[in-house]
């Protein structure tokens, strides 16, 4: 997946990216649903187990960054083809591991397979070069959003994850070739020499943690909110759905109903409407369906933030790591610390979570300010060089 695009056209390049998303997001929700399953399995007892989606996501970290610092000496087709590999393989070998230790291990080479995979598709889809990128990235979100959502779906459906996760793997394994067509997102020449600027590439970082703070803390804290305003803990639970359902319905209509606005401009207006929508979440009445609009609002904001670092700062591989550890980090930490500030002060969530957004918001300003910046003028050469040049 080089700077420009296959001979052929892009089209069926992106069509197998758009499948792989899907089935990266089907694998990666099916594990944590699966937990009390695989504990009767393997005979664990109540409450752990945990340790496996932790070395899934930790494998998924470390390629990351090994795949961002390594940019410009991994061959992209060859990598993508042992990312690939990796993952379609060793999802197969969880499914039939005998033993949890075994188990563990796949699920550590498979996080390192998603985590370069999840890089390399989208630093793939931010590329300039290629129709509408914003649009694209939402839509790449969009299909991970769908595999996350159906992934515990099946597996509830199925009693069972071993299947699915054949399936799966057999199913990644048929998109081998049609992923390692191209070679993987980096710059080429200069472009791909130059370093990205430091303090906008700080900001774009700050962007995707709290970002990822607000998407994950409505994730893991809505329900908490919602039984403390007084909403059964059952139904508090069913109207995630709705933060959900409107986080994946956005990324395909939001960039598609604004496509007239610029990156920053969509960015800033997305996340006023989150601020709002969160906001409104301090009653208990409107409560689950403002959860459901901020997730509408929220959509867009990260694949769209991705579009347009790529689009001001050389690098890719770079700058897609940088902003998506940082998202990891967020993801991690963030919802963990308001959450320590919740019991007994329930409000604590929504203004938190407000507080993010807003900040995001301040990060946008910055950036829009940095990007503006007037390029320094290259120095006057010496006097006496102006005199004897030809």
């Amino acid at each position: 997946m080089t700077g420009r695009t296959p001979a052929a056209g892009p089209g069926p390049l992106i069509a197998a990216a758009l499948a792989l998303s899907l089935l990266l997001g089907v694998v990666t929700g099916a594990l944590g649903a699966a937990l009390p399953l695989l504990r009767t399995a393997y005979g664990l007892g109540d409450g752990s187990g945990a340790e496996l989606v932790v070395l899934y996501n930790l494998g998924a970290l470390l390629a990351i960054v090994g795949c961002g610092l390594g940019a410009r000496r991994l061959p992209g087709r060859a990598l993508m083809t042992v990312l690939l590999t990796a993952f379609a393989g060793s999802t197969a070998g969880m499914a039939l591991a005998p033993h949890w230790w075994l188990l563990c291990a796949f699920a550590l080479v498979a996080g390192v397979g998603y985590g370069g995979l999840i890089l390399h598709l989208n630093t793939f889809f931010a590329q300039p070069s290629l129709p509408r990128p914003a649009l694209l990235l939402n839509v790449l979100h969009a299909c991970f959003g769908a595999g996350a959502t159906l992934g515990p779906l099946l597996v509830g459906q199925w009693g069972g994850v071993s299947w699915l996760l054949l399936v799966t793997g057999a199913l990644s394994l048929l998109l081998v070739r049609a992923t390692a067509a191209g070679e993987s997102a980096q710059g080429t020449g200069e472009t791909a020499s130059r370093r990205p600027s430091a303090p906008l590439l700080a900001v774009f970082a700050l962007m995707a943690l709290a970002y990822a703070g607000v998407e994950a803390g409505i994730g893991a804290l809505e329900s908490t909110h919602l039984s403390a305003l007084g909403h059964d803990p059952a139904d508090a639970a069913r109207f995630t759905a709705l933060f959900w359902a409107g986080l994946t319905v956005g990324r395909l209509v939001v960039p598609w109903a604004a496509r007239r606005l610029s990156h920053p401009q969509l960015i800033g207006v997305c996340l006023l409407a989150a601020a709002g929508a969160l906001a409104a979440t301090l009653a208990a009445a409107v409560a689950p369906v403002a959860y459901g609009l901020a997730g509408l609002a929220l959509a867009a904001v990260f694949p769209t933030t991705l579009a347009w670092a790529n689009a001001l700062l050389p690098a890719p591989e770079r700058v897609n790591s940088a902003l998506l550890v940082a998202n990891l980090v967020g993801s991690a930490a963030l919802p963990y610390l308001i959450g320590l500030a919740a019991p007994g002060r329930w409000a604590a969530i929504p203004l938190s979570l407000t507080g993010l957004t807003l900040l995001c918001g301040l990060a946008v300003a910055v950036a829009t300010r940095l990007a503006h910046r007037p390029a320094a003028l290259p120095r006057p050469a010496p006097h006496h060089e102006l005199e004897t040049s030809p």
